[in-house]
């Protein structure tokens, strides 16, 4: 009972501290994440800070969701790396007469709970309802602009690079009656996780462009790497699992031309993986398979 005073009381005081914080983005005034990914805002116990940690549920009651959407305007399950892509986040009134609309959102690489950073800023908030905004820790968000009054955000999102594995999306949102205060609003969070394509992540068209290629594929105890690169300076190349880690990588100073590394493979599991090689402005990947 006594457990259950002191959490009662510590909304009370976290909504009074946060009610001017949240008309312009929680990430922007506050500067915290409140989407319910692991990393945000937190009480002691684990328990995740939402706009429902704030907002109660009465007469609003709120729901939403995540769609990640093509250029053809369809909605994908499955992300091909580098791809440009609209992150859309609507909130729908259940019950009630919202006035307006809020949201924040993150998309956070599985394996290490990573930020993406894949988000544009439009810049014009007046026009696409949103903004990014980060935090002292490095993360950055998506977030309203002011009060929206569209149900509806659409973000502009770049998928990330081959062998990034497995992602989630998270998002928070309110349905507000724009009364000043956080009393009668309604609240919900949601998550969205998305596997890689990996049927498309075999070669980019940077990869063709330098004529990137590996063998044998697939490959045993080592494997040949070939590719022409444009202008000497630094090229780092990356090896990646099925799940995004770097299993091998290398930084080497590189002159003009076609280059043929060795790479040992002795002690990596058998699998699929994910080589990139980026520099002089390029970032190449191609699909490579280890028995």
């Amino acid at each position: 009972m006594k457990l259950r005073l002191v959490y009662t009381l510590f909304l009370g005081l976290l909504a009074l501290a946060v009610l001017p914080a949240n008309k312009n983005g929680r990430a922007t005034e506050a500067k915290v994440g409140n989407t319910g990914a692991p990393g945000d805002e937190a009480l002691p116990n684990g328990i995740p800070l939402t706009c429902i940690s704030c907002h109660t549920a009465s007469p609003i009651t709120a729901s939403m969701g995540v769609h990640i959407i093509d250029a053809d305007g369809d909605t994908i399950t499955q992300y091909v790396p580098g791809t440009d892509y609209t992150a859309r986040v609507e909130v729908t009134a259940v019950t009630g007469d919202p006035k307006g609309y809020g949201f924040q959102m993150i998309a956070l690489k599985d394996d290490g709970e990573v930020d993406l950073d894949g988000f544009t800023d439009p810049g014009n908030n007046t026009v696409n309802n949103y903004k990014l905004a980060t935090i002292p820790n490095g993360r950055t968000y998506a977030e309203h602009d002011n009060v929206s009054n569209s149900n509806i955000f659409d973000v502009k999102w770049t998928a990330p690079p081959a062998g990034t594995g497995d992602i989630t999306f998270y998002a928070a949102g309110n349905a507000v009656n724009k009364n000043g205060l956080n009393s009668g609003d309604g609240a919900s969070f949601t998550s969205l996780q998305m596997a890689e394509d990996l049927g498309a992540s075999a070669q980019n068209p940077a990869a063709e462009q330098i004529g990137l290629q590996i063998w044998p594929n697939p490959a045993h105890e080592r494997l040949n790497l070939s590719f022409n690169a444009p202008r000497s300076g630094d090229y780092r190349i990356i090896v990646r699992n099925l799940s995004g880690r770097v299993v091998w990588e290398s930084v080497q100073t590189l002159a003009t031309g076609v280059q043929q590394p060795e790479i040992q493979a002795t002690e990596w599991a058998s699998g699929v993986y994910f080589m990139s090689v980026s520099g002089a402005g390029i970032e190449a990947n191609i699909k490579f398979l280890k028995l």
